[in-house]
């Protein structure tokens, strides 16, 4: 259900199971993530509704729909929150 990399986050961010769980669980913001993966994460009005953990809202998940597992797990930014691409194309150097 979760790739190793997403496991290790985890590790990394001392989230459980059933965090991830719940979730995947009461997520109600879907957001295309590319590579056909979504953005799953909870709104902070639906964690407060739920009361289950106070930092519901403060994580995303994305989500491949090829594998049917948690690719990573991540902590909300005001980036995040604001609804813009996950990556974005910041220019670089062209070689020519």
């Amino acid at each position: 259900m979760m790739t190793q990399h997403a496991l290790q986050r985890c590790q990394e961010r001392g989230l459980r199971n059933a965090f991830v769980q719940a979730i995947l669980e009461h997520a109600d913001l879907d957001e295309a993530a590319g590579d056909n993966c979504r953005r799953l994460r909870v709104s902070s009005a639906r964690a407060r509704r739920l009361n289950i953990n106070d930092s519901l809202a403060r994580y995303a998940l994305i989500w491949s729909d090829d594998s049917a597992r948690v690719v990573t797990v991540l902590p909300v930014t005001r980036r995040l929150r604001s609804g813009s691409k996950l990556r974005r194309n910041r220019g670089g150097r062209r070689r020519g």
